[in-house]
């Protein structure tokens, strides 16, 4: 049994719900899916142990609902759970004082010189775009999701899908451009 697969099954094992779960199932989703749920919320913001913590409420949720969940759709209960859990999270942490112009402030230790620094720069763009553009954005642009799987883990419909993600990227090039002028150089070359 790989390391994996045991931390997925004492995570299983471990965990102190009401009624019999299957935690074969339980185990195989945690094994499959625990990476791209921690991913997806520190693609939102969250700091690692944050993201750990909500990626472990994730799979507490859906052990509680384990029996609604239908196998195809494991992988969109979870990421739309997760998704959920941030948002909340957000929505208490809101309580910060914002300045109306604090976006269009550029940091000159923002130079795009190696990778880490583009990564920041990206993860700073995501923060500061639309959460429900940023939203879309991330699941179809980084995570591979289709436009009628994200349609249904956020619970929207497709056209609204659509139209977010358009409206994503276009904020994305913007704020990104507000934020680095060397980009907006670069793509006027």
């Amino acid at each position: 049994m790989s390391d994996r697969s045991a931390l997925a099954a004492r995570v299983a094992e471990s965990l102190l719900l009401p009624e019999p779960v299957d935690r074969q199932r339980l185990a195989r989703m945690f094994e499959s899916h625990h990476e791209l749920v921690w991913r997806t919320l520190r693609r939102r913001g969250l700091t690692p142990d944050a993201a750990a913590d909500a990626t472990q409420q994730t799979f507490l949720i859906a052990a509680e609902r384990l029996s609604d969940i239908v196998p195809v759709s494991e992988r969109a209960f979870l990421i739309g759970t997760a998704l959920r859990l941030v948002r909340s999270a957000y929505r208490k942490a809101v309580r910060v004082q914002l300045e109306h112009d604090m976006d269009l402030r550029v940091d000159p230790a923002d130079s795009v010189i190696d990778d880490r620094a583009a990564v920041e720069l990206f993860d700073r763009v995501l923060g500061r775009m639309d959460p429900t553009l940023a939203e879309v954005f991330i699941l179809f642009e980084l995570d591979g999701f289709s436009s009628p799987e994200i349609a249904e883990m956020i619970e929207v419909p497709l056209g609204t899908v659509a139209s977010r993600l358009r409206r994503a990227r276009e904020e994305f090039k913007n704020v990104a451009h507000r934020m680095d002028p060397s980009l907006r150089r670069e793509a006027n070359k």
